[in-house]
């Protein structure tokens, strides 16, 4: 289940930070939402989780801001 109730079939990965961190849209989705995946740590993110992923350089990625937008979270 993401942060706001959502139910998704499987557990996002989670993966300790390398500090590393480049976010970015994997083409796939998850239970109808667009998937996001970290190629650092392979850590996932969908749009309803209530945290936003950020880049090493401490920037939220435009992908995932474009898709906070889209869920008028942005």
């Amino acid at each position: 289940m993401s942060g706001y109730g959502r139910r998704v079939s499987r557990p996002l990965e989670i993966a300790a930070c390398r500090s590393v961190c480049a976010w970015d849209a994997t083409g796939q989705e998850l239970d109808g939402e667009e998937l996001f995946a970290c190629a650092g740590c392979g850590s996932e993110w969908v749009p309803s989780e209530p945290w936003t992923p950020i880049d090493w350089t401490g920037q939220v990625p435009d992908a995932v801001q474009r898709a906070r937008e889209r869920r008028g979270r942005g």
